[in-house]
């Protein structure tokens, strides 16, 4: 059987309060090995590291921040706290700072308050030498820019993290590539109207894909309009497999040691 590594889930959410064991018991069976589950607030963010800690033998990890639908929610307190806990579990349960970002779609936090948490949350990360999963819906110019700045002022690793479920151009791949950046792909390119973004796998070369469900969101077919899963990570690597034409097993072993250097896995 293949292994995999769903790089992004959010199986601390109440949509698997009453059957979280379950859910990952079927992932086990699907050769889902490794699951990254990334904070979206303060409490989701304890939330996840409990988890992780409760089930890290069973390949729950997380990752640690305020998501840009949360960003008013932030503070210096928060701000301590999660440099705290990421202190505490960092190399073992906590391998990222996540999910941080900008979100112009929905413009749930204001704008400015958005970019005034993305920045600190990415010096955060530099501060403890962690990778960053980003979140960026049509704000890729201001997204680039803040980790232009903080890269200037700060440096970043050499591998700074992961463009979560990406949705840009080919033209914008190739320059948050050149900046050291994995991009994320999800269910959607299983979709009939995936054309952008199998463009983009298309040209990502294939040492810097990880996969992803974002589960409960964004399922691939032929699941779509349920409640979607880590055992659905093979529908999404089925679908690379045939841009890239090669095994599936192929496609499990390069994402899987994306993955690894990504977040430092072992």
């Amino acid at each position: 059987m293949a292994f995999w590594i769903d790089t992004h889930a959010h199986l601390q959410s109440e949509s698997y309060a009453a059957d979280f064991e379950d859910v990952l018991t079927k992932a086990h069976a699907a050769g889902i090995n490794t699951i990254l589950l990334p904070g979206t607030d303060w409490p989701d963010s304890q939330l996840a590291v409990e988890l992780a800690t409760r089930y890290f033998e069973h390949g729950i990890i997380a990752a640690i921040g305020v998501h840009p639908h949360d960003a008013k929610t932030f503070s210096p307190q928060v701000a301590m706290n999660l440099r705290e806990l990421a202190l505490q579990h960092r190399g073992r349960e906590v391998v990222a700072i996540g999910e941080i970002g900008l979100d112009y779609h929905y413009d749930f936090s204001p704008r400015d308050i958005q970019k005034q948490v993305f920045r600190e949350q990415l010096e955060l990360a530099c501060d403890l030498d962690l990778p960053v999963v980003i979140h960026d819906r049509e704000a890729t110019a201001d997204t680039l820019a803040i980790i232009a700045e903080v890269a200037a002022h700060r440096g970043l690793r050499d591998i700074p993290g992961v463009f979560h479920c990406f949705s840009g151009s080919v033209e914008t791949a190739k320059i948050v590539l050149k900046h050291g950046f994995y991009l994320g792909f999800d269910g959607p390119i299983t979709f009939k109207n995936a054309k952008k973004a199998l463009d983009v796998l298309a040209v990502c070369p294939r040492d810097r894909v990880v996969l992803e469900t974002d589960s409960p969101y964004l399922t691939p077919e032929p699941h779509r309009g349920h409640r979607n899963s880590p055992a659905y990570l093979p529908l999404i690597g089925a679908r690379v497999a045939e841009v890239w034409d090669c095994s599936l097993e192929t496609v499990a072993k390069q994402t899987t040691r994306n993955a690894q250097q990504l977040f430092l896995l072992k």
